[in-house]
């Protein structure tokens, strides 16, 4: 269950496949549709939540309210059927959908001029490999973070783009083919995976990425982020 941006959604993992997932691209619906999107996805398999071996859910960094719908579900349901959680970071499961030799660049708007950063390597192992982030940036900063080619995934990048200098889209490259916010199906996979490395976690263990101070506190800290020009 993946809720940490706008789009929403929830996938069925068998055996290495996505066997049923549902989705929406209405951020504010997300806690009004999780719960049908888990019995849609359960229905189209005949399954029951007792079925489920492991649970999965996104961590952040994203909207701090979106977080807590996927974490919320997904820490109940650890609990009342006694099943291992995974937490897998939005920036990782951007990286993940995508195939590349390049260094892989995942930003999500983080609003007031902000984005959520995280930069890969996607060929030292079985997941995304950070070498920066993740971390929160001023979008007037990302030029001195970026100072060679790479494929760049996420949101953020759309959002920004008009206000990027042109020394650092020279570095930027895209592929409309992947997504621009982070999967369920891609949570899914990677989940699988660390399962089967007994890297979970249980229920009260989950600690969401806040990277950023939630609004209210950066308001009342006195945090300005300066406009764009």
């Amino acid at each position: 269950m993946e809720t940490s941006t706008q789009l929403g959604g929830v996938a069925l993992i068998k055996n290495g496949q996505v066997i049923a997932a549902e989705c929406s691209l209405r951020q504010k619906s997300h806690s009004e549709v999780l719960n049908k999107f888990v019995q849609n996805c359960l229905e189209k398999t005949n399954l029951k939540l007792t079925d489920i071996d492991a649970f999965a859910v996104g961590q952040g960094p994203g909207s701090f309210t979106g977080i807590r719908v996927a974490a919320s579900a997904g820490k109940s349901f650890s609990y009342v059927y006694n099943k291992p959680l995974v937490a897998i970071d939005s920036l990782v499961l951007l990286a993940a959908s995508v195939e590349s030799k390049l260094p892989v660049l995942s930003i999500i708007n983080a609003y007031k001029n902000m984005v959520y950063f995280g930069l890969f390597d996607l060929t030292k192992g079985s997941e995304p490999v950070y070498l920066q982030g993740p971390i929160a940036v001023p979008v007037q900063k990302l030029e001195a973070l970026i100072t060679q080619d790479v494929l760049v995934v996420g949101d953020g990048f759309e959002t920004y783009h008009e206000y990027l200098s042109d020394n650092l889209k020279r570095y930027l490259h895209r592929d409309d083919q992947f997504s621009n916010y982070p999967q369920a199906e891609a949570l899914g996979l990677l989940a699988e995976k660390r399962i089967q490395e007994n890297k979970t976690i249980e229920w009260n263990s989950f600690v969401p990425l806040y990277i950023r101070a939630s609004e209210a506190e950066e308001n009342r800290r006195g945090i300005i982020i300066s406009p764009l020009k």
